[in-house]
């Protein structure tokens, strides 16, 4: 990995700014990530050079570490990618919130209670790693 950020100590933060002249891979739009990923860039006033445009994560992974573009993932999509480093965006900081819908009139079955409790355990388990492991070692591709 060559570029200017991917050197020096593997814990350090980027902020969105300091990619502001870089190319980009990009979650196509009409996706929520691409939503994001542009309100984030809006706010730094950043307009991503989009090199190219995919709909899986893996896709713009391989991308990266090809050195086409630089790119922002959820953290629960990344892999270990052969040219790719991975490095926590510092600012602005994203997040997501999952919802588990069902229609208010539909008798459930109770595995569907199971179902939800069990997304809840895995929501919390995830919550506790990340607070105690560096996000460059479960990463986000920047």
């Amino acid at each position: 990995a060559e570029h200017r950020l991917a050197q020096g100590d593997p814990s350090r933060r980027v902020r969105l700014a300091q990619l502001r002249r870089e190319p980009w891979v990009a979650i196509m739009r009409g996706e929520s990530a691409r939503a994001q990923f542009d309100r984030a860039a809006a706010t730094v006033e950043l307009e991503p050079r989009v090199m190219f445009e995919t709909e899986a994560y893996d896709v713009a992974q391989a991308l990266v570490g090809t050195g086409l573009g630089a790119a922002v993932l959820t953290r629960l999509a990344v892999r270990p990618v052969p040219g790719a480093v991975h490095r926590e965006l510092e600012r602005p900081r994203l997040h997501r919130r999952l919802w588990a819908l069902h229609l208010a009139d539909t008798r459930l079955t109770p595995l569907v209670d199971d179902f939800v409790g069990l997304l809840v355990d895995v929501a919390a388990d995830l919550e506790a790693h990340w607070r105690t492991t560096p996000a460059w070692r479960t990463g986000r591709l920047i």
